[in-house]
């Protein structure tokens, strides 16, 4: 008798598991159906997570996780139109070395960009002309060595140093345009490598790694050089004289027509004391929306 009961619970066991086996399939095959037939998933929250959850067709979660950003242009950093002198004709006129920052920024701008606007000429121009016009440097030895030091001290400014171990004969030179730099020392090579000491080499002093005993000592770099030379000497045969009928010529070519295709010589010449108006005041869809 005991056996027989023990056969039948086993037995009725057996039939609940088969029974709630049975819910599942058709649970899981519903959903599976429902998924095929929307063609979306998404993703179920642990607060969802129940009886329901299971016949809730998964959508798969559309939402961007990263933030575009946008790529950097010059007009980026470009003044605005505002901030133009009044005065065009005496700013043209003037001497560029003696004009402050916003001065001399629209002084070599509407310079190049009057030259550039200009097909008829620009041909021919020779190179000094060119990169006198267009506020660039022209290729010289003395500018050549100065852009030369510069480069050497942005790759050693940013590189580990690799050469002989230093010694008091011969230290290991750190280029410096201050009078002290963080150095730090890893020692030589196999059993003389240590972990990085860090400490601060000035200028006028042996340093000697309290690790390794290395010497160290710091050099500055020089970018000026003496007061009676130029980087960018001006070549006598370059006409150094801005003509303000470049810029009148140059907004009668590209404003013509009721288009405005050169803003800065529009700008230049009806935004200042010479008259007209304003190229906001001439935009009418700054109204939309008012």
């Amino acid at each position: 008798r005991g056996g027989s009961s023990s056969i039948s619970s086993s037995s009725s066991k057996i039939c609940t598991c088969a029974a709630m086996w049975g819910l599942t399939r058709r649970t899981a095959g519903n959903a599976l159906r429902a998924v095929a037939a929307t063609g979306s998933v998404r993703r179920v929250e642990p607060w969802q997570q129940g009886a329901a959850a299971a016949i809730v067709p998964f959508q798969r979660q559309a939402s961007r996780g990263y933030r575009h950003w946008w790529r950097v242009l010059p007009e980026d950093f470009e003044l605005n139109s505002e901030s133009m002198p009044k005065d065009v004709k005496t700013l043209m006129a003037s001497d560029p070395y003696s004009l402050g920052f916003i001065d001399s920024y629209w002084y070599w701008r509407i310079r190049a960009e009057s030259t550039i606007l200009d097909p008829e000429n620009l041909p021919k121009k020779s190179y000094q002309q060119l990169c006198r016009d267009m506020g660039l440097t022209i290729v010289n030895e003395k500018a050549e060595h100065i852009l030369g030091v510069i480069e050497l001290y942005e790759y050693l400014k940013s590189s580990p140093f690799i050469g002989p171990f230093g010694t008091i004969e011969n230290p290991v030179l750190v280029p410096a345009i201050h009078t002290e730099r963080v150095v730090g020392c890893v020692g030589g090579t196999g059993d003389q490598e240590h972990v990085p000491l860090w400490f601060r080499c000035r200028e006028g002093f042996l340093y000697r790694c309290g690790e390794c005993d290395q010497i160290f000592m710091l050099v500055r770099v020089m970018y000026e050089l003496p007061d009676d030379e130029e980087i960018n000497p001006i070549d006598p045969d370059v006409n150094d004289v801005f003509d303000f009928t470049l810029l009148e010529k140059g907004h009668q070519v590209w404003n013509a027509g009721g288009l405005i295709n050169w803003p800065t010589g529009y700008d230049a010449l009806h935004g200042t004391v010479y008259g007209g108006m304003q190229r906001d005041e001439l935009n009418e869809q700054r109204a939309i929306g008012d």
